[in-house]
């Protein structure tokens, strides 16, 4: 393991509590403040750069082999499509409780 790959592993794990706490608009202190759209505008930020960080270091073909990684970015990106219906949903569920 080298310092990059260090980087690119922080990246992906910190995108979470960002894209989360934005999502549910917790005030979170984020690179672009405390706002909720600041928190995914972050998560983002570090998604994509955890990313190109990943291609321009391994390639696209090594990508497909790193299972660890593969699992991480596949949570996260399912948190960024369906984070704001879950968010709604549940919401929805504990008040009619």
């Amino acid at each position: 393991m080298n310092l990059i790959d260090f980087i690119i592993g922080a990246l992906a794990v910190n995108a979470m509590p960002h894209l989360i706490f934005g999502l549910t608009k917790t005030h979170f202190l984020g690179l672009f403040g405390y706002s909720a759209k600041g928190n995914i505008a972050y998560a983002l930020l570090q998604f994509v750069v955890c990313l190109a960080l990943y291609m321009y270091n391994y390639g696209y073909e090594t990508l497909l082999n790193n299972g660890i990684l593969i699992g991480g970015l596949t949570v996260l990106l399912l948190y960024f499509i369906f984070g704001k219906i879950l968010v709604v949903f549940y919401g929805k569920q504990k008040k009619n409780a």
